[in-house]
């Protein structure tokens, strides 16, 4: 698979990843969030890691290749706090509002980083 179809993947992944964190935040306080979002949360996930994954790896093939600096650990943390961010809402270390912040804000940094590369 061609390094332009990983980094498609990845895209789908994080559309999903979305789509499934606007469900999990939207539920009400004292429902819990529906089967259909965390399963949703789950699989974006591990298409997010795969299809990154494969890109760095595909990326090597390129005349530019992506090396595993620090812009990649800094991506790799966004996911992780995309990864924890329904449990610490569930549990109520986090308010919900906070929640919807934190989100926006690691996406946001991920699109930064993996466009800038900046360290």
């Amino acid at each position: 698979m061609s390094f332009e179809f990983y980094r498609v993947l990845h895209a789908c992944g994080a559309l999903l990843l979305f789509l499934s964190l606007g469900g999990i935040l939207l539920t009400p306080k004292d429902q819990k969030p529906a089967k259909l979002a965390m399963i949703l949360h789950g699989v974006a996930l591990l298409i997010m890691v795969v299809a990154g994954v494969g890109a760095v790896h595909k990326s090597a093939d390129t005349a530019t290749p992506l090396k595993w600096g620090a812009w990649l650990y800094a991506k790799i943390g966004c996911w992780v706090l995309l990864a924890i961010l329904p449990v610490l809402i569930k549990k109520g270390l986090v308010p919900r509002f906070l929640g919807l912040l934190l989100a926006i804000a690691a996406g946001a940094a991920a699109v930064w980083i993996a466009m800038e590369k900046p360290f």
